[in-house]
């Protein structure tokens, strides 16, 4: 799961590269809980990120399960300024979004990013076999998994919206697919 919409405006410098998630996000956030609850869940894992484990509480304290918090699992750095969410840019300032997405696709930080990442998330994958892991995570983190089950090199290749699903499936053998990507059709049912 992406995490759920961050607060635009920030309060506190401090809350300049960890914003919390904004009233959307919390409505989003309790969207992803009851969506995720039609199917039993084995273990909740969170990056560290506010952002993301706002996103992870609403399922924890429906499905009576510990976020345990995992560091690797933590977005590439942001770049100067703290954290911009890219819609942001999208919307409001198409230069800066390409120049974004281009520094995103060409530059070195998925690239640095992707061995922690696929670390953590094959050790959480070898503790549940068969079970079922709720990830909340980050876009970055979203493209480094789905590239390396997709065999691509590209890694920068999905924007995935704020409080998406990802689901792939894994075999006791570790075959890997992408059952799918950014699903986020339980977001519209609340409205």
């Amino acid at each position: 799961m992406r995490h759920a919409e961050p607060a635009e405006r920030l309060s506190r410098e401090a809350d300049r590269d960890d914003p919390p998630l904004s009233a959307c996000g919390a409505v989003q956030a309790e969207a992803v809980a009851e969506w995720l609850l039609t199917s039993p869940i084995d273990a909740i894992v969170s990056s560290p990120a506010l952002r993301a484990r706002q996103t992870a509480a609403p399922l924890a304290a429906r499905g009576g399960l510990p976020v345990h918090v995992d560091d690797r699992l933590r977005d590439a750095p942001p770049r100067s300024g703290g954290y911009v969410p890219i819609e942001r840019d999208r919307l409001g300032d198409p230069d800066a979004y390409r120049a974004r997405l281009r520094d995103y696709r060409e530059g070195t930080r998925l690239e640095q990013l992707a061995p922690r990442v696929e670390e953590a998330l094959d050790e959480w994958i070898a503790r549940r076999p068969g079970g079922r892991l709720a990830v909340f995570c980050h876009g970055s983190v979203i493209n480094v998994f789905a590239a390396r089950v997709l065999g691509l090199a590209q890694p920068a290749f999905l924007e995935a919206g704020y409080a998406s699903g990802h689901r792939f499936l894994i075999s006791s053998g570790g075959l890997r697919s992408v059952r799918s990507l950014n699903e986020t059709a339980y977001l519209a049912e609340r409205g």
